[in-house]
């Protein structure tokens, strides 16, 4: 089986269909992570990661490598998340689609890495507060630990504009958490 992620995208073109479930099972989990902090839903989330592996799916063969394959994935991901999130306000009430697969959470993230339930809540609570540029700094940089060029490829930004944005949803979250800090020091 390909090692990399370059010989599992060169053996799908070359015909070996197996090498697309090897780069799910790689990144599956991830993407359903960063999914997860994206739409505040694990339902959701479950939503994006089979869409984001039928669109991989569908255009992995037209591939260019131009980037890394994480970054592109992570391109999609971003689409695809942003896709359901709108349709989702748009039609609060749409019937629930069919049961999925949800990826299990096994490896935590940094925010789970947290000593306790009531810190992460307030933690993905006060993510989900940021503008949605600073909240998507936030998941690519801080949560999924990509660095500030792979990010800024993701969102089609600068690096010194990614450094700025994160800046910025850095300053906001100590706003969001210091009521939170604060109790948790005074306790």
């Amino acid at each position: 089986m390909p090692e990399s992620d370059a010989e599992c995208v060169s053996a799908y073109k070359a015909g070996n269909n197996s090498a697309l479930e090897t780069l799910y099972w790689r990144h599956a989990e991830r993407v359903w992570r960063y999914a997860r902090y994206f739409s505040g839903s694990d339902d959701t989330a479950s939503e994006i990661v089979q869409e984001t592996f039928v669109r991989v799916a569908q255009h992995l063969r037209s591939f260019e490598g131009r980037s890394q394959f994480s970054t592109w994935l992570f391109a999609i991901v971003r689409s695809v998340a942003i896709d359901q999130t709108t349709k989702r306000r748009r039609a609060p009430a749409a019937t629930e689609a069919e049961t999925m697969e949800q990826v299990p959470a096994s490896t935590p993230g940094p925010a789970e890495k947290l000593d306790n339930a009531e810190t992460r809540a307030a933690v993905r609570a006060a993510i989900a507060r940021l503008p949605e540029n600073e909240r998507e700094a936030v998941l690519l940089c801080e949560i999924e630990d990509l660095p500030l060029r792979t990010a800024g490829e993701i969102l089609g930004w600068g690096e010194g504009r990614v450094k700025v944005t994160l800046f910025r949803a850095r300053r906001r979250l100590k706003e969001l958490l210091a009521p939170h800090v604060g109790a948790t020091r005074g306790s």
